[in-house]
């Protein structure tokens, strides 16, 4: 009897859901095999940093914005992550109460990244072509930004989900993602601001600035009074420029689907690849903060070197072992 209980249970819960028992297994699956690797990476680059504070805090402030990204990935992980793993485990979410929080606080962890991304990459352009102007003005180009990207995403989430009404006859669609989503998509001018300026533009901005950092070292390395100073520019900022490359890279893989569903939404069919959103799309940004620490080491060669210094002390002490044992 309990057994065929527990089926119409998983019969009834499958039709409800958007995703089908199998999809949110497999998605589960991979979300649970990549986030043991990257909870344990965060943990050493954490650590790392308060250990190394002064080298990489302290003296380098191009390495400020990339621990704010990772904080933000890593609170994706442990404070957000847990209310999917809990809706693909029932195929519904189980709490309507929760569902403003859910909405708020998957949109701004999620947005953080992407405007400290966005942020960084405008940085990093400053920083290789004008360092100077942007270490003597540290407090104005700076600290006073990253702030304001943090707020400004926290502040208009909060304003959009928690403080915009919801219709009177509104219900959370238990069933799909994040409760079927914010009130606000109802309201012309809120949807629009939040489309054009929150999801669209960031990306371009980060696509801009990353072409303009290509194109002004390609330009320069065809300028002969240029041939002395551009390698000297590359091999002081190498890493810097290949850890920004791969972070943008991944942000864009991750955002610009969505500017294309949005565009392919609004002038060809509301439902476009709505399908796609509800397999794919909802859980890419997860798989973004996942390789977030791994993509950070490529501009922390004092932490790389730290690990490396670990993992032959370990491999030392296992021969040392193994012969003893034998």
């Amino acid at each position: 009897m309990n057994n065929q209980t527990s089926n119409i249970s998983l019969i009834f819960e499958e039709t409800l859901s958007r995703l089908s028992l199998k999809q949110r297994l497999i998605t589960i699956s991979l979300l649970g095999i990549f986030v043991i690797p990257s909870f344990i990476c965060f943990l050493l680059i954490f650590y790392y940093f308060i250990r190394l504070r002064k080298t990489l805090l302290f003296d380098r402030i191009n390495h400020h914005v990339i621990l704010c990204i990772l904080i933000s990935d890593f609170l994706i992980i442990i404070s957000e992550l847990p209310f999917t793993f809990h809706f693909l485990s029932l195929g519904y979410f189980q709490t309507k109460n929760l569902c403003q929080f859910w909405i708020f606080w998957n949109y701004t962890s999620e947005a953080i990244p992407l405007f400290l991304t966005m942020y960084a990459s405008i940085e990093r352009y400053l920083l290789i072509f004008h360092k100077r102007f942007i270490i003597k003005h540290k407090i104005l180009f700076h600290s006073i930004p990253i702030t304001i990207v943090c707020l400004y995403t926290i502040g208009i989430n909060a304003y959009l989900v928690l403080f915009i009404p919801c219709k009177t006859n509104h219900e959370y669609d238990l069933n799909v993602f994040v409760c079927g989503g914010a009130c606000y998509f109802s309201d012309f001018l809120p949807n629009i601001y939040d489309t054009i300026v929150d999801v669209m533009l960031p990306p371009f901005i980060i696509l801009f600035f990353n072409l303009l950092i290509i194109i002004r070292v390609a330009i320069r390395k065809q300028n002969v009074a240029s041939t002395i100073l551009v390698p000297n520019i590359l091999k002081k900022n190498r890493r810097m420029i290949l850890q920004l490359l791969a972070i943008s890279f991944l942000s864009l893989t991750i955002w610009m689907p969505w500017v294309v569903i949005i565009l392919g939404q609004d002038f060809y069919d509301p439902l476009f690849a709505q399908h796609f959103i509800d397999i794919i799309i909802h859980y890419l940004p997860y798989f973004s903060s996942f390789a977030s620490p791994f993509l950070a080491l490529i501009g922390l060669p004092e932490i790389q070197a730290k690990l490396k210094k670990f993992n032959r002390k370990q491999a030392i002490a296992l021969n040392t072992i193994s012969p003893a044992n034998a």
